[in-house]
């Protein structure tokens, strides 16, 4: 609100400055004098259009979008009961002709108002012939959105709010009945010592239904966050989990699509049959270093998907029968930091994306790292599966480091169960124990999403030891159900990255 008290008298400045032709002089006919003998008689001078005193009035004034502090730019104004309408500028400003006489009120439409839900109308303004009407028209504030969608019981657990719509892809109804969750994690108090932060910690989960209008609203949000949203509908398509943070503030937009779930059987660079993700929906677009040049030989895949390409050497890519709705590219390159970027996909037209990689380089306190990787460490299971399991092999972060590895299939050599083998310079991995129905196969996981090899040996092309965090290695009846693969029983090596476990809100 205090922004608010600050940049309104800025808009109303520009509303008094503005210029109208409302309020010009009219020009008007000069009359002729009387009593010109020598002139024949003449018919009465016909009056332009534009010379007529004008019978409409004229609105005027800026619109506010007070959730994100900003001008409410594109909004499209119209006069209720009329065909007036109007757009709202880069800088707020509005301005409207030929308005009747009379009361009426002001329709304002927004896709802000569309993400929450909601409509806008104003009170009735009273328009004269040639009078111009000014008016700030301002969204409602965060704390007033809060109070409307949350019940008093829910915003007793925190004073924020996370609201939008989802809606399928492929027809931007509204996907009634999906479930939409919020996960994220309580921080550290400020200037806790690291050894007293916990490496263990609850997740927090916020829940909501997809209404009928499409709309979901999580209350009881703190203020300040970082975690994760997910939509997921009730045959089994989900979106991807998509990043979120609200420094400050009390409501956060976002708006998602969701797919049904389509999987068919593919044949991967081994020969094996296995069932994946696909669908009719494209993604094209380019990568480019932190200067702006391509970057070629990068690898691209949708997360959770065994969808995968390499960029040309002019950083372009194309991927191809991907899942609609909601998603996540995962770009990899060496020298470069991972990078997902979300992205959403229609199987009416191709998504056109630009990806932007930052240098691999470390950017915290040997203590703060240490902190994060053991916490994220937790928030993706890691530590559980290594406290509970029986059967599984686990390579700590100090193993990791210990081991010196030039590529990460050497992480590999000693770990049993595991066979690396080499092939025209290439390394591949297999089981080394006879499972019955296995043929040896082995199923890599990076960062929980099924890595498709686009050929022989590019798991160490794109994952890099100094980047792994953590490893497990699964064979048999110890394999956990999300490391599974349906109809066959290869051994799981799941590969936990640096970039996924310190990253916040995962």
């Amino acid at each position: 609100m205090r922004l608010l008290q600050l940049v309104l008298p800025l808009f109303g400045a520009l509303l008094a400055s503005a210029p109208l032709e409302a309020q010009k002089s009219l020009p008007r006919p000069t009359a002729k004098g009387a009593g010109v003998k020598s002139a024949p008689a003449k018919p009465a001078p016909v009056i332009p259009a534009r010379a007529l005193p004008p019978t409409t009035g004229f609105l005027q004034g800026v619109a506010f979008d007070s959730v994100h502090g900003e001008p409410l730019a594109g909004a499209i104004l119209q006069v209720e009961g009329t065909s007036r309408l109007g757009f709202v500028d880069s800088l707020g400003r509005f301005l409207l002709d030929s308005i009747p006489p009379g009361a009426h009120r002001v329709v304002v439409d927004h896709p802000i108002l569309d993400t929450l839900g909601i409509s806008l109308v104003t009170q009735p303004f009273t328009f004269a012939a040639n009078e111009v009407t000014q008016t700030i028209i301002t969204l409602p504030s965060g704390e007033t959105l809060v109070g409307l969608f949350c019940a008093p019981a829910r915003r007793a657990l925190g004073p924020g709010a996370l609201v939008g719509r989802v809606r399928e892809p492929d027809s931007d109804s509204a996907a009634v009945g999906a479930r939409v969750s919020f996960v994220w994690y309580d921080p550290d108090p400020q200037g806790l010592p690291s050894g007293l932060r916990p490496t263990r910690k609850a997740p927090r989960v916020r829940e909501a239904t997809v209404a009928a209008d499409g709309t979901y609203r999580l209350c009881g949000l703190p203020e300040q966050f970082e975690g994760k949203l997910q939509a997921q509908r009730r045959d089994g398509g989900a979106t991807a989990e998509v990043s979120l943070a609200q420094d400050g503030g009390l409501i956060t937009l976002r708006s998602m699509s969701v797919a049904r779930l389509r999987t068919v059987a593919v044949q991967d660079s081994t020969g094996r049959v296995r069932p994946a993700i696909k669908g009719t929906a494209r993604v094209t677009g380019r990568v480019l270093n932190k200067q702006g040049g391509p970057v070629a030989n990068a690898r691209i895949g949708l997360l959770g998907a065994s969808a995968a390409a390499v960029t040309k050497t002019n950083g372009e890519f194309i991927l191809d029968s991907l899942p609609a709705g909601t998603q996540a590219l995962v770009v990899r390159q060496l020298g470069y930091r991972p990078t997902e970027v979300p992205v959403e996909l229609s199987s009416r037209v191709a998504a056109r994306v630009i990806v932007r990689l930052g240098a691999f380089v470390p950017e915290l306190a040997p203590v703060e790292v240490v902190s994060r990787r053991d916490e994220g460490l937790q928030k993706v299971g890691y530590l559980d599966r290594k406290r509970s399991s029986a059967g599984g092999y686990f390579l700590s972060p100090e193993q990791i480091e210990k081991r010196h590895s030039l590529q990460f299939t050497d992480l590999m050599r000693t770990v049993p169960g595991i066979q690396v083998s080499s092939s025209n310079g290439q390394a591949s991995l297999s089981t080394s124990r006879g499972t019955t129905g296995s043929g040896g196969c082995v199923t890599v996981y990076v960062d929980g999403a099924s890595w498709q090899s686009l050929s022989p040996g590019d798991l160490d092309s794109f994952v890099r030891p100094e980047e792994v965090a953590a490893v497990e290695v699964y064979n048999g009846a110890s394999i956990p159900p999300q490391f599974t693969t349906v109809g066959q029983s290869c051994s799981a090596v799941v590969v936990w990255t640096k970039t996924r476990v310190m990253s916040r809100g995962r």
